[in-house]
C-alpha cells in the first residue's frame, strides 16, 4: 500500500500503471507543507512534547498540565482537516517533517521530492487529488454536462477534488486515458489554472459545461488525437484514467472494469460512498443520493464540497 495525504493506494492498481514500482517507504503519508510550521508532536514513548506551552515539570513524560489549557491532537481522515503546515498522519494533524533531503536518504530506487521519499514515476503532489465520481457511460439517461443536449462522449466525465489544504497549481497537467497500453492526454489544464482546498475540478467529454464557482470547475475536455477528435474516451469495459503533472508524474489513479480496481458502472456513475474518502459504489447506492445518477461538482447529494 501507498498512503499519502490520508488516502490509500493499493499496490494492485499502482502496478497497473507503474512497471517496476519499488513501493512506498511507509512513510509516504505526508503532506507537502512548510516544515517550520508550529504545533504538537508525539514522542515515541507516546507523551506530548510540550513545546512552548506550559508543562507541569513532572516526570510524566512530557504530557501537559491539563489545568494549564493542555492541546490534544486534531483528528483527521485528509489533510485539509488540518491547519497549514500540518499533515494528516495515523488519524491526526502533524507538522510537516521532511523524511529525505537527498536521493540517498530514501530506500531501494525512491527519490527524494520536497521532503519525500517517492517511486520515481509519483509526482511529489500524489494524493493531493481524488477521483471522487466518474461517470464513463455518457449515454446514460440525463444532461450530466447540463448544455441541453444529450451526447454519448461530452457527457462523460471525471470529476476530481483537492483533498489536500494548500491552493495547487494545475497549469500544464494532463487527464490522461489508456488505449493500447499508450497514455493519451485528453485534457491539459491551462495556464494559471488553480483549485483551492475543497474545490472540486470536473471535466466532461466535450460540450458547453456550467459556468466555474467558488467551489467547483467546470472544463471541456480539449483533446485532438488521430483516433479521438475531442472527448475523454472512456471505455465502458474498463479503462485505467491517470492525473498527471506538469512534469508527466502520477498525482492520482482510477482503475476500473477490466483494468482493475472499482467495477464498471453502466447508466450511471461510480461515486466515492461517503464523498473523498469512501469505496466506490453505483451512484444510486450511495447514502444520500435519493435515486440521482450522477452529480458532478457536487456531493452525492448535491451539497458544496
Amino acid at each position: 500500500m501507498v498512503t499519502r495525504f490520508g488516502i490509500v493506494l493499493s499496490a494492485a492498481v499502482i502496478g497497473l500503471l507503474l512497471a517496476g514500482c519499488s513501493g512506498s517507504s511507509g512513510n509516504n503519508d505526508s503532506g507537502i507543507a512548510d516544515a517550520d510550521a508550529d504545533g504538537m508532536q508525539t514522542g515515541d514513548d507516546g507523551g506530548l512534547d510540550a513545546g512552548d506551552d506550559q508543562a507541569d515539570g513532572s516526570d510524566d513524560g512530557g504530557v501537559l498540565d491539563g489545568d494549564a489549557g493542555d492541546q490534544q491532537p486534531q483528528p483527521c481522515q485528509l489533510d485539509f482537516d488540518c491547519p497549514s503546515g500540518q499533515v494528516c498522519k495515523l488519524g491526526f494533524c502533524e507538522p510537516f517533517e521532511p523524511e529525505c533531503s537527498i536521493d540517498d536518504d530514501c530506500p531501494g530506487d525512491e527519490v527524494c521530492r520536497e521532503g519525500i521519499c517517492l517511486d520515481p514515476n509519483l509526482s511529489p503532489d500524489f494524493g493531493a487529488f481524488v477521483f471522487n465520481e466518474v461517470l464513463t457511460d455518457g449515454n446514460t439517461d440525463g444532461d450530466p454536462n447540463g448544455d441541453g443536449s444529450r451526447d454519448g462522449v461530452e457527457d462523460e466525465f471525471v470529476e476530481l477534488v483537492n483533498v489536500s489544504n494548500r491552493t495547487i497549481d494545475l497549469s500544464g497537467w494532463t487527464l490522461t486515458e489508456t488505449d493500447w497500453d499508450v497514455h493519451l492526454a485528453r485534457h491539459t489544464f491551462a495556464a494559471a489554472t488553480q483549485a483551492d482546498p475543497l474545490v472540486a475540478v470536473v471535466v466532461f467529454g466535450g460540450g458547453e459545461p456550467p459556468d466555474s464557482t467558488g467551489t467547483v470547475l467546470y472544463l471541456a475536455a480539449n483533446a485532438q488525437d488521430p483516433g479521438t477528435q475531442y472527448g475523454l474516451d472512456l471505455d465502458d469495459a474498463g479503462d485505467l484514467v491517470v492525473l498527471r503533472d506538469a512534469a508527466g508524474l502520477v498525482v492520482a489513479v482510477f482503475a476500473y472494469g477490466d483494468e482493475g480496481g472499482t467495477p464498471a458502472v453502466s447508466d450511471e456513475s461510480a461515486t466515492r460512498d461517503p464523498d473523498l474518502t469512501g469505496d466506490f459504489s453505483a451512484h444510486t447506492q450511495a447514502d444520500g443520493a435519493q435515486s440521482a445518477i450522477f452529480s458532478p461538482g457536487t456531493r452525492v447529494d448535491g451539497t458544496a464540497f
